[in-house]
């Protein structure tokens, strides 16, 4: 107790601070000066905490909650989905630029409360020293699979998701090549996920990158501003300037004398490629935007960009047309690339079941999509063999099928007495008997009485967390398949994050700190909900 203060508890406020600085985004270094330490001045004179103090108990927080929550993980009977992302923190003028990337590593996973979590799990320089205790060398996973060794989750996880143009397939498939003799599901067949966010962003840029020169021009004549590099910004400053060109105010000859004023062709196809980038957004922002962001919406959002772009690809405008189908060459790529595990995930919602699927199939593959529909309906068979061997419940299958014979009498009828027999013949004995057995009402599994059952009516702010939840009951075996699917990130960020056509911006209050402070900030501050 600190003399002259009665009641005051210098280790409790350090302990207290620092559960704060773990739970919230509170820079530990506030304590040593400005506002914030004014506040508590006045609130206690004798509080003259320092940040290594401060500091120093954030690292004890940050391993008593990394005890609870590798517990928790451990005991965790789901699958684990992981994202990996690299965020990027740039610092100093032209002479003292610095540009630095961090990696985090996160954990995705639906709770027993049917709480859609992400934890992160690690979060480092990409070029990081060994100060840190968390620390993954450098090699050819980055030390990824020893870390889920050390959280005793190598054998739960199911998928990873990158960032596509920083992804390197030999890091996804090392990492793989580990987890592969713990059962990956599918033989790995859904393991590299690859980021949607990413995909529909260099769409964009591609186009961009078509009418670069006419940009270049545009900006000199409209000013962009300082804004955030999202894409569709860009395009909300080309429409700006369309507007203004429109309105004749490039015209002047002051203007044609001073500027390389773009010729109305080139003014066309900025009109253009904001047209296609106008439709993607709207379908972009519904999608990342939405309020239950869980794997199943993203087949039919995109399904809706593919359909923007088939139409765009015919239009009369050439270069629009010729714009069109190269995006949708890419888009291809990745829906073959990401299909199965799309479609298996929409099946799982009771909107679309596997109706969608054949939808959808029989439109994009015309002749060869009831073939591709069956693959998706085998697989989800095989997926939940899987499950039903690794969670066997009392009666795997709860449905049956109505009977006739429960009445106890013959449909055709009393049959005449002839006399008695004293013989009995074996043959009948073996009949009654397969009788019996064929009396039995046909049980199916949950999965076939979950395909069966009427799809539900369309509802945009479905929550298809909510409704497995009261539906586990009914579906206990795939309800478990239902969770581990719904839980994987189909794109590393989301919101308007997701618009971002650099590396997204680290928190520079955090990664100015050393290193193990810095990664026990910022997963610790993740897993607060959980404490």
């Amino acid at each position: 107790m600190s003399r002259g203060v009665p009641g005051y508890d210098e280790q409790k406020a350090a302990r207290e601070v620092a559960n704060f600085a773990c739970s919230a985004d509170f820079p530990p270094q506030m304590v040593e000066g400005g506002p914030f330490r004014g506040f508590l001045e006045s609130l206690n004179p004798q509080f003259k905490l320092s940040f290594n103090r401060v500091g120093s108990e954030c690292m004890k927080v940050y391993k008593e909650r990394k005890a609870e929550t590798k517990k928790f993980l451990v005991n965790f009977d789901g699958r684990i989905s992981l994202s990996m992302d690299i965020l990027r923190h740039e610092s100093g003028r032209w002479d003292t630029f610095r540009c630095d990337d961090y990696v985090c590593l996160s954990a995705h996973f639906i709770d027993e409360n049917w709480k859609l979590k992400k934890w992160v799990l690690s979060f480092r320089s990409l070029w990081g020293s060994d100060e840190s205790d968390d620390y993954i060398p450098e090699g050819d996973d980055w030390g990824i699979f020893k870390l889920l060794q050390d959280w005793g989750i190598q054998n739960k996880i199911s998928t990873l998701t990158r960032n596509n143009e920083d992804c390197d397939d030999s890091l996804v498939e090392f990492v793989k090549s580990h987890i592969q003799d713990k059962n990956l599901q599918l033989n790995g067949q859904l393991f590299r996920v690859l980021c949607c966010g990413d995909m529909i962003k260099t769409m964009v840029e591609d186009a961009f990158e078509t009418i670069k020169d006419i940009i270049y021009k545009v900006r000199q004549l409209y000013s962009f501003g300082r804004s955030l590099p999202l894409w569709y910004l860009t395009t909300h400053h080309l429409k700006g300037a369309l507007q203004l060109w429109s309105m004749g105010e490039f015209s002047s000859q002051d203007v044609i004398n001073d500027y390389d004023v773009p010729p109305p062709e080139e003014w066309k196809k900025v009109e253009g490629v904001c047209l296609i980038a106008d439709k993607m957004y709207e379908v972009s922002n519904a999608l990342f935007e939405t309020k239950h962001l869980t794997c199943n919406v993203y087949l039919y959002h995109l399904d809706e960009l593919r359909e923007i772009l088939t139409q765009s690809s015919t239009d009369s405008d050439e270069f629009v047309a010729t714009l069109a189908k190269d995006m949708l060459k890419k888009f291809d790529k990745y829906w073959d690339d990401m299909f199965l595990l799309l479609a298996i995930s929409a099946a799982l919602d009771p909107r679309f079941k596997m109706k969608y699927i054949d939808f959808v199939c029989s439109k994009v593959k015309g002749m060869e999509g009831s073939s591709q529909a069956a693959a998706v309906l085998v697989s989800m068979n095989k997926l939940f063999d899987e499950y039903v061997i690794r969670f066997p419940e009392k009666e795997n299958f709860i449905c049956e099928s109505s009977s006739d014979s429960d009445s106890g009498s013959d449909s055709e009828g009393e049959c005449p007495t002839a006399g008695c027999a004293n013989h009995t013949f074996s043959v009948v004995k073996n009949y009654e008997q397969f009788l019996q057995l064929s009396d039995q009402p046909a049980k199916k599994s949950d999965l076939h009485c979950y395909l069966e059952q009427p799809v539900l009516p369309w509802s945009q702010d479905f929550d298809a967390l909510t409704w497995w939840s009261t539906a586990g009951a009914k579906y206990p075996t795939l309800s478990r398949m239902a969770r581990d699917f719904l839980a994987i990130p189909v794109s590393v960020a989301s919101s308007y994050e997701a618009f971002y056509t650099e590396a997204r911006p680290a928190d520079e209050h955090v990664v100015c700190l050393k290193p193990e402070l810095m990664n026990a900030l910022v997963c610790s501050r993740s897993w607060y909900s959980k404490h």
